[in-house]
């Protein structure tokens, strides 16, 4: 576990043995009624035991419910919180390139269920488990005490159950492996559904949707109903070995009675220990099983928290220089497939605080420019040389889908400044509207001024712009282009752009056409 976000449980591991401890002077003093109280006949003394007893049980109960059942569930959920909170910040503080690499789906599963089982697993290991074996330990003590031979037998019983029980599980390790990415394809399925419900009812497109989520909740049933059956087995067995120890128990203990070695108070004494010994060994066998059955959670998450602190992929590739990008007879990929190549670049210099407009048919990879230029795809695939300015680094990208929050029009500034000539630039009329995000209430209009608002209210160097007039009204049009034109040699500016309206203004153009990234225009 090399998440440090969770803590370690001192206090609460002395108040569980102190509570162990308790119990474990009941069969004591029910030895005790037994072999003197009962034979002497003393009333005085049975009064005397019964509130000693009453005592004592009262307070072994009351602790056991705090400190052994509430506050494990109580810090299991604390931990689960934390490391919810703790991943979605590294999912935030991840360099974009590593974090699509995998699926949407896989994220959930460890803000979710990966989450969820460290942190139940880091309070079982760290509280009860050192609780449980401190508690063994104290029991194989007094029953040695007691009778030698007891002792012996404890230690065969204990050693047969722990052999069992962590054997039994190994089955559950090697499925947990393959069921995982199945529940990640799994919560991808659902995740479609949602997040395009609307776009998949206007293409009538839902018995498609509904027969391929079909079959990710077919596959996934079947690993969890096999999972699950292996799982109550391997919990089930220790109280088979738990009847058959005891009515072994029961059958040495009364011979010795027989044989005048032990009393009938010090059988039921030991008797009720091999109770509570069973109880503490099953659960470090069960938290062992756990572990190990679901320690490709533990590894999901701590994955996540090296990934957030991996370094940037371009860091290699960035400069002190005065061009935000350079490239010498670069070839570009979108994958490590030779059919991925998108177009070669002979030489091209990207000038600090200069206006440069991107060109091409869809799908030529304009955006994908911006996007390697941010570090938001790798450029392993990629062959040649290049180099960016560290400049990118403070880069404000307007890019899509836009995205809001439920709540008012500052509420999806997301804490950019309001600025007045901003507002009245992009024509917003509806500030006082409250915004939902599942369906989005606004005009795409309305969207596409929103995220012109959040990237212009931006105080980064340099702006990225991909499409900054779709869905704008003509007027709003020339007024984002007059803006555009204003913000030149103050901001370096990447737009792409398919209309001509901002050649005239562009340092240089570029033209992606027939796999050639070429710049067409130089010197306005």
């Amino acid at each position: 576990m090399k998440t440090k976000v969770l803590k370690k449980y001192p206090i609460q591991v002395l108040m569980m043995t102190v509570t162990f401890l308790i119990t474990m002077t009941l069969p004591v003093l029910m030895s005790y009624l037994i072999d003197n109280i009962l034979e002497s006949g003393d009333m005085h003394t049975l009064v005397r035991w019964f509130a000693v007893t009453f005592g004592v049980s009262v307070v072994g109960y009351l602790f056991k419910f705090y400190f052994c059942e509430y506050t494990p569930v109580k810090l299991g959920i604390k931990n689960t919180f934390q490391l919810q909170k703790k991943s979605a910040s590294d999912i935030l503080r991840m360099n974009q390139s590593l974090y699509t690499q995998k699926d949407k789906g896989y994220y959930y599963n460890v803000c979710s269920n990966s989450c969820a089982s460290y942190g139940d697993l880091h309070e079982e290991t760290r509280l009860r488990m050192i609780s449980c074996l401190l508690y063994i330990f104290s029991i194989l003590a007094v029953i040695t005490c007691v009778d030698t031979f007891f002792g012996i037998f404890f230690l065969i019983y204990g050693a047969i159950l722990v052999v069992i029980s962590l054997n039994s599980s190994k089955p559950l390790y090697a499925m947990q492996k393959v069921v995982l990415p199945t529940q990640d394809k799994y919560l991808s399925g659902i995740r479609n559904i949602i997040e395009n419900k609307a776009g998949i009812n206007a293409l009538h497109t839902e018995d498609y949707f509904e027969q391929e989520y079909t079959k990710c909740v077919g596959n996934y049933e079947k690993f969890v109903l096999r999972y699950r059956f292996f799982e109550y087995f391997c919990s089930y067995l220790p109280s088979i070995i738990n009847q058959i120890f005891g009515v072994a128990y029961l059958f040495i203990a009364a011979v010795l009675v027989f044989k005048g070695n032990i009393t009938a108070g010090v059988l039921l004494m030991g008797y009720q220990y091999l109770g509570y010994f069973s109880n503490p060994i099953s659960t470090v066998c069960g938290i062992l099983m756990r572990y190990r059955s679901n320690k490709i959670h533990i590894e999901r998450v701590d994955e996540l928290t090296l990934d957030a602190e991996k370094p940037d992929e371009l860091t290699a590739y960035r400069t002190e220089e005065d061009t935000i990008f350079t490239a010498n007879d670069f070839d570009f990929y979108k994958g490590n497939q030779p059919e991925d190549f998108l177009y070669h670049i002979q030489h091209m210099e990207l000038q600090k605080n200069g206006l440069y407009v991107i060109k091409g048919e869809n799908g030529s990879g304009k955006s994908m420019l911006m996007n390697l230029i941010l570090g938001n795809i790798t450029p392993r695939n990629c062959t040649g040389n290049f180099s960016v300015s560290k400049d990118t680094g403070n880069t404000t990208f307007l890019t899509y889908p836009i995205f809001t929050v439920d709540g008012s029009f500052e509420d999806n500034l997301y804490e950019k400044p309001k600025i007045e000539h901003l507002i009245k630039m992009l024509g917003i009329d509806f500030e006082e509207k409250e915004i939902t995000s599942n369906p989005i209430n606004l005009s795409y209009g309305q969207q596409q001024k929103l995220a012109l608002y959040r990237v212009f209210a931006s105080d980064t160097p340099v702006f990225f712009l991909d499409e900054p007039l779709s869905n704008l009204d003509i007027e709003t049009q020339e007024k984002v282009l007059a803006y555009i034109r204003h913000l030149k040699g103050t901001k370096t500016l990447l737009v792409v752009m398919h209309s001509s309206e901002l050649d005239d203004a562009a340092d240089d153009i570029i033209l992606i056409k027939d796999h050639q990234a070429t710049m067409m225009k130089t010197g306005a």
